[in-house]
């Protein structure tokens, strides 16, 4: 879908409106979350349609029966440039942070999302310092316990909750782990599993082999390594098959739950950790928790 030049006036009024309309499918149920009248939303989303140039919300006799096409595409774009937006307001409005911040991250978090997320903080902290390790969760749960890490973002399987009144500990993903690979293949049940795995001391991998294990099912490691990119990339080159979790599925990958006799496997999480709370620190934490990366991955309450 091709954007007129006028895409220029469109405002964050415009979004929040179809976004409201989107999730409540009613404008007058928008209006009433936006604490605006019903004609008001109406004649944002009207404008949004029209600086688009196209049919946002189906709607007609005074009923909204849901979104067109062309609005499911666009909201979770729109979704996605309010939260940016919403985290850049944040930040700014909060007292400069100064210092120096180390974070461990287990390899599959070392994305262009994490990357970029601090790149935004350090441009508006300007004497901020951030430091990032990338390790097995098992390695960054014990640098955070003698000290050589200030903030933690651990993955795990067995959940444990025992550090929750130790600084902040905070839940950002729960989904759960598929089996993978990188395309249809058959696995007779008695024939080892070709596995594609981390290096000890990551969750997915004890999980994967927990599962195996239980389940009586033979494997052979086809490949390990400690690297997100390099571990997909073997998947993906026919080497073996893997354990994902769900964030981490896309289309390059196909799901092999339930087929080749493989053994269930078990939900996954991702925390956020500290020993400690100060200021800096909270802020911070804040940060990371608002990413939009994390928006839809936490558990319902």
């Amino acid at each position: 879908m091709e954007l007129p030049a006028d895409t220029r006036s469109i405002t964050l009024e415009h979004m929040r409106a179809f976004i409201a309309v989107a999730h409540c499918r009613s404008f007058q149920k928008a209006g009433e979350q936006l604490c605006r009248s019903q004609s008001a939303v109406t004649q944002s989303v009207k404008r949004l349609e029209a600086h688009l140039n196209c049919t946002l919300v189906e709607r007609g006799n005074g009923h909204t029966f849901g979104l067109t096409t062309a609005g499911q595409r666009l909201l979770p774009e729109l979704e996605d440039i309010l939260l940016r937006f919403d985290a850049v307001l944040r930040a700014a409005r909060q007292p400069e942070l100064r210092g120096r911040i180390t974070v461990g991250i287990p390899p599959s978090f070392s994305t262009v999302e994490l990357q970029a997320a601090v790149a935004r903080l350090l441009a508006l902290n300007p004497d901020l310092q951030i430091g990032v390790i990338s390790a097995m969760s098992a390695d960054i749960d014990r640098m955070l316990a003698d000290g050589s890490l200030d903030v933690a973002l651990i993955n795990q399987y067995r959940f444990d909750s025992s550090h929750a009144a130790e600084g902040i500990f905070e839940v950002l993903a729960q989904q759960p782990l598929h089996w993978a690979s990188g395309g249809h293949i058959e696995l007779a049940p008695t024939m080892p599993v070709p596995l594609a795995t981390y290096s000890e001391g990551s969750p997915w991998r004890a999980a994967t082999l927990e599962s195996l294990n239980a389940a009586g099912r033979p494997y052979d490691f086809a490949y390990v390594s400690a690297s997100y990119e390099s571990l997909c990339s073997s998947v993906l080159a026919g080497f073996g098959i893997t354990a994902l979790p769900d964030w981490d599925m896309d289309g390059r990958f196909v799901i092999l739950d339930g087929t080749c006799a493989l053994p269930p496997l078990p939900q996954v999480r991702t925390v956020l950790k500290t020993a400690a709370s100060s200021p800096v620190l909270r802020q911070f934490c804040d940060f990371i928790m608002q990413l939009p990366f994390f928006k839809n991955l936490r558990p319902r309450a």
